[in-house]
């Protein structure tokens, strides 16, 4: 059961970092979107893949990458705007895409999409917890890669579970 737990945290976490992530290099999100489904059922490849993903968010973002990351994030909205917002909202992507980021994180939380709204590309916070559903119960996975990072071993990255309507959880 574990292994299963810690491959929902990690998909909920991947839902939360993705676009962040995106901002930094867009080719890190296909790897990351790739060794996460290949990582399914194994415990250290899990792991592996936490500490990768928390090795990307020391990266620093990219204009280029902050301008494709706001494209993307556009395209939730594009079909529901009018021409007019559509284009200038284009150009504030090449302008000023932090800013457009930040307008479109605004949108999410007062109109959705939901699947947007936890999403780390909207705030300055680690990539450390996100909240998800496994056989019926809501979790809080928590990630502290302190440790892990300043010694460059994975396998000292902690993950506590906690389920959200009890006491403490797992600790790994």
């Amino acid at each position: 059961m574990w292994v299963s737990q810690l491959y929902q945290g990690c998909e909920a976490l991947w839902r939360d970092a993705k676009y962040a992530v995106m901002a930094r290099n867009y080719a890190h999100v296909r790897e990351l979107s790739a060794s996460l489904r290949q990582a399914r059922g194994d415990e250290q490849a899990l792991r592996t893949w936490l500490y990768r993903l928390k090795c990307v968010e020391q990266e620093r973002v990219t204009l280029p990458a902050l301008r494709n990351t706001a494209y993307h994030l556009l395209g939730y909205w594009k079909d529901r705007l009018p021409a007019e917002d559509r284009r200038r909202l284009a150009q504030r992507a090449l302008d000023d895409p932090a800013g457009l980021i930040a307008e479109l994180g605004d949108r999410v939380r007062r109109d959705g999409p939901l699947y947007l709204a936890t999403s780390y590309v909207f705030r300055d916070e680690p990539w450390e917890e996100t909240v998800f559903r496994y056989q019926g119960n809501v979790y809080r996975m928590t990630v502290d890669a302190t440790e892990a990072l300043a010694s460059g071993d994975p396998s000292k990255l902690l993950v506590r579970m906690d389920p959200l309507e009890d006491g403490p959880g797992r600790v790994t």
